[in-house]
């Protein structure tokens, strides 16, 4: 009995490791790298943004984390992420279309789902928003979805691989902490993730795109 309970948990690892390696989005870096399976990506790097038009300000780790569809089709996906822990403010993630409100506890979330076009190289917007010195642990999978033809619904095809993100902030180290750098565009997005032309009084997510081609997102309350 042993023996076979063995085989069956091998069996089911197999299979596990093949659906992990077929799965069309894989992690990258900004070059189009794929990034083995099980990878952790210790990051201590932050950047300072630029004041927004109410003069706010904040410190923001970027994962430096992109999704490439390696197949010729469009995908549609999710994010499973778990935070494990983290010290102190928020850890954002815009994967695969829009910007959530950053998660402040440890758990389990998903994502919205979204879908990546064949062969495109998509940076995943996701950062830690430290408020001081401290950690934040995360670690995340992709999830495709194939459509029943029937129902159309949209049900789980294949589970990707996972990376572990490592976030390390300390303000002895803020040499390693970037200046403002300039500014392509600045998008503001709801809690819901619909994007806002001109934000009325509430929270939102701005989206801050530089010249050199980062990506940053974090929480913004206008109180007016």
């Amino acid at each position: 009995m042993k023996k076979l309970f063995t085989l069956c948990t091998g069996l089911v690892l197999a299979l596990t490791l093949q659906a992990q390696n077929d799965c069309p989005l894989q992690f990258a870096d900004k070059d189009g790298n794929i990034i083995a399976d099980g990878t952790t990506l210790n990051i201590s790097e932050a950047i300072v943004s630029e004041e927004d038009d109410w003069g706010n300000s904040s410190i923001v780790m970027p994962s430096g984390l992109y999704v490439k569809n390696t197949s010729e089709a469009d995908v549609h996906c999710s994010g499973v992420y778990t935070v494990q822990s983290i010290s102190n403010g928020g850890f954002q993630t815009c994967f695969p279309e829009n910007c959530l409100a950053p998660n402040t506890k440890a758990g389990q979330y998903t994502t919205q789902e979204g879908t990546i076009n064949a062969g495109v190289l998509k940076s995943m917007q996701t950062e830690w928003l430290p408020e001081a010195e401290g950690k934040c642990v995360v670690t995340y999978q992709i999830i495709t979805y194939k459509q029943n033809v029937i129902t159309k619904k949209w049900n789980v095809d294949k589970q990707g691989s996972t990376v572990t993100l490592n976030f390390t902030y300390t303000t002895t180290a803020i040499g390693q902490t970037k200046s403002a750098k300039a500014v392509r565009s600045v998008e503001y997005y709801n809690l819901t993730g619909r994007r806002v032309q001109t934000p009325a009084k509430g929270i939102y997510i701005v989206k801050t795109t530089y010249q050199d081609g980062t990506v940053t997102s974090r929480k913004m309350t206008k109180n007016y």
